[in-house]
């Protein structure tokens, strides 16, 4: 895999430690959350035995393998995410536009604290509080993308279903706070558009799970979707799965309401909520 300027293995000697250190740790975080080195490699987009060598040290890294390694570890550390998380954390941070549906609740980045808390105590029984507020503290980290300067946050065009506004989550209280901030996001946030499919949708599309569409334009990586269920998430790089995806979305936004219709609806039902 590794061609043009690659960190050697080793000609110098602190290269060769570096890389012998990052391998340990790369081991130790492996091993520590019950990762095979298949699963590591999926992650890393690399063959199976690259990651091997890379434990031992002995694998050249080319710049851009070295901080995918360093990007891995930083987000393995951080409590709250799942392993199978890991890689579509990568896609979030270096996307420039995130396509996304969701027919039941709201999206992850666009989620208040007090509703996180309800759908991640939902969708993890059985788990103490300690854990679902590490993971409420990571879902809330990954907003901090809405603040970043350089480069600019990703555009989030999203399409959510009307039960998303409708369903008591948490009751009352949580749902109108909520809903105010789609409100507010969809009418000030130049980078988010928000779309509501109403039940009133023939779209059988809307039946579907969630997903996101990433690009990265500029850069010439291919589009890549990520796929979300009750157990865990994957993410495909075929393209004739993320076409699919993508004219699922493109059917999806053509059924939902304008962006201002949307807020209008979404301010209607908030009101509700008392």
């Amino acid at each position: 895999m590794p061609a043009r300027s690659t960190v050697p293995a080793g000609d110098n000697g602190a290269d060769a430690a570096a890389l012998e250190a990052l391998g340990h740790r790369l081991r130790e975080m492996r091993r520590a959350r019950g990762m095979t080195q298949a699963s590591v490699a999926e992650v890393l987009n690399c063959d199976h035995s690259a990651v091997s060598r890379i434990e031992s040290g002995t694998y050249p890294l080319t710049p851009q393998m070295f901080r995918a390694v360093e990007r891995l570890l930083s987000f393995a550390a951080a409590d709250g995410y799942e392993t199978w998380f890991i890689s579509y954390l990568e896609i979030e941070r270096t996307a420039t536009v995130l396509r996304t549906w969701e027919p039941l609740g709201v999206p992850g980045l666009l989620q208040t604290e007090a509703y996180a808390r309800q759908v991640l105590k939902g969708a993890n029984p059985g788990r103490g509080d300690a854990d679902i507020e590490q993971r409420v503290a990571a879902r809330l980290a990954r907003q901090q993308i809405w603040e970043r300067a350089d480069p600019p946050p990703p555009m989030m065009p999203a399409i959510i279903g009307e039960a998303v506004l409708r369903r008591g989550l948490g009751g009352a209280n949580v749902m109108r706070e909520q809903l105010q901030r789609l409100a507010a996001v969809a009418e000030s946030e130049p980078r988010v558009s928000v779309q509501v499919l109403p039940f009133s949708s023939p779209s059988c599309a809307g039946m579907l799970a969630p997903f996101v569409v990433a690009s990265f334009a500029p850069d010439p990586r291919p589009d890549v979707a990520y796929l979300d269920n009750a157990l865990d998430g994957a993410t495909t790089e075929r393209r004739d799965q993320v076409a699919r995806l993508a004219l699922l979305y493109d059917a999806l936004a053509r059924e939902a309401l304008t962006p201002s219709d949307s807020a209008e609806k979404i301010k209607q039902v908030m009101q509700g909520w008392t």
